[in-house]
């Protein structure tokens, strides 16, 4: 089974998928990436921060790239999930208390194949992926080894394209200040001291 790296070396070295190639592929679904007023990357900026795009901060630049991605891979998605409908394949549940999944823009824009195709669309606009890349945040969902192990695992699954889902607690509060109530019968709650 070839994984996804293999892919994008075998790409590389073939010179890379046609624009129209990753077009048809990801660009399925009613609404393209960019490129007129009603494209992912412009709704964003216009419906979601209500700016126009000459106007838009970094970090509103980045978010709309961010959902553009995700709403590119939710095209892709729902056609996955009508093969699995179809197919019935044996998927992996993976549960964990948290994922350190680090930054996430530039993984996904390397995942989904669409290297040749978003640094262009964003040249056209006047804009630097890796300046946009910056303006990510760490995702703080884990502490260090469980929470990289899980993420290391669901990355692999996905490379090795097996279906899976992980699944994690969703802290109200975050990880980082949480209380335990009503503990065991005769010891008070305690507080967690938040991690040095």
């Amino acid at each position: 089974m070839r994984t996804v790296r293999d892919k994008v070396a075998t790409a590389s070295r073939s010179g890379g998928a046609s624009r129209q190639d990753l077009l048809e592929r990801y660009q399925c679904g009613p609404i393209q990436f960019s490129g007129n007023p009603n494209a992912f990357y412009d709704r964003h900026l216009v419906f979601d921060h209500v700016v126009k795009p000459a106007d838009a901060t970094p970090r509103e630049r980045f978010e709309a790239l961010a959902w553009s991605l995700r709403d590119l891979l939710s095209q892709r998605w729902l056609k996955t999930r009508d093969t699995y409908d179809r197919e019935n394949p044996k998927q992996v549940y993976y549960l964990s208390m948290e994922f350190l999944i680090g930054r996430s823009l530039t993984n996904n824009v390397l995942n989904l194949l669409v290297e040749p195709l978003v640094p262009e669309e964003m040249r056209k606009l006047g804009l630097d992926i890796a300046e946009l890349a910056e303006e990510e945040p760490d995702a703080g969902l884990g502490n260090g080894g469980l929470g990289r192990l899980a993420a290391c695992f669901i990355d692999s699954l996905a490379t090795m394209q097996i279906p899976a889902i992980g699944y994690g607690l969703r802290y109200e509060f975050g990880i980082f200040r949480q209380e335990i109530e009503g503990g065991p019968p005769g010891r008070a709650p305690r507080q967690l001291a938040p991690p040095a």
